[in-house]
């Protein structure tokens, strides 16, 4: 369906939005991040895809309005959630217990979930449960300050840690909030050796280049939500991970090999900075670029 996730959340909130992660037309996941200060009024309308609102605030009093009816009136904690049905209309009157806050909106649609159905082996989309925010999901609370700390930070290759916490967050939505339904589609299966070299091979050739989800995914012939699943599975780390792995084993290599800067290396294999190769360098092989280079060289 055609729908702008970010303008919805601005036309909801009468405020303006902060994108977090805007992969609706590729994936059909999207998170906006609203401010709020002081008491405020949100008519949703009728939900156009499951939405999922995550406060990051306490709230005093919360008073949630679906289809004229009152459904809940009380306090909420921070970290705490609902999942909103797509076709209720949503109305919220909520007094907030500080002077402000972030709530956060993750949109979920037909064409995530139903390729997160198909990871899972359904034939048909993930229906999420009804949920009202009188359930305690620390992962899911983690989750969403993740995102917003993401967000004060973009650097190159974002678009695959974004798209990864996306499948991430529908996958773990959908394990523990899915509602009953048969299963007969896509079988998880293990990455064989073979596949796992090719997918290493894609990422070496080019270590620089934006490399996304759905372009390892179709490697495998899996859906972005099962590559996830079966990667993990087969070699014990996400696809992120193997990728920053794979891009500090091409810095290590043109530190030994070549005269090029730290800066220019950084930039050359995918990162956004000096700084930004330094950290995951350091966090990989436990050394500094500088000083990986002076003892490959003998200087030390």
């Amino acid at each position: 369906m055609r729908l702008d996730p970010v303008r919805h959340a601005e036309f909801v909130t009468g405020r303006r939005q902060s994108a977090l992660v805007d992969l609706w037309s590729k994936t059909g996941f999207a998170a906006a991040l609203s401010e709020v200060t002081g008491p405020h009024l949100y008519d949703y309308g009728e939900l156009p895809v499951a939405t999922v609102a995550i406060t990051l605030y306490d709230v005093r009093r919360h008073v949630l309005i679906e289809d004229g009816r009152v459904r809940r009136d009380g306090r909420v904690a921070a970290g705490r959630f609902r999942i909103g049905q797509p076709g209720r209309k949503v109305f919220v009157d909520a007094v907030p217990d500080v002077p402000s806050g972030k709530l956060l909106l993750l949109y979920l649609g037909d064409a995530l979930l139903r390729d997160v159905g198909a990871g899972q082996g359904r034939s048909t989309p993930i229906e999420l449960m009804d949920k009202a925010w009188d359930v305690d999901d620390p992962f899911l609370s983690q989750a969403a300050q993740r995102l917003v700390e993401a967000s004060e930070a973009a650097h190159s290759g974002q678009s695959l840690l974004a798209e990864q916490l996306a499948y991430t967050l529908a996958l773990h939505l959908s394990d523990r909030y899915a509602a009953p339904s048969s299963a007969s589609g896509e079988h998880l299966r293990d990455l064989d050796a073979g596949m796992r070299a090719r997918i290493a091979d894609f990422v070496r050739a080019d270590p620089g280049r934006d490399i996304t989800l759905s372009d390892m995914a179709k490697l495998s012939g899996l859906s972005p939500s099962a590559f996830i699943r079966s990667f993990k599975r087969s070699t014990g780390q996400t696809p992120h991970r193997f990728v920053v792995e794979q891009r500090v084993e091409a810095a290590g290599d043109l530190l030994c090999a070549s005269g090029m800067t730290i800066a220019e290396i950084a930039l050359a294999v995918g990162f956004s900075s000096q700084s930004h190769l330094g950290t995951a360098f350091r966090t990989i092989t436990g050394l500094s670029p500088a000083r990986f280079r002076r003892l490959k060289r003998g200087e030390e």
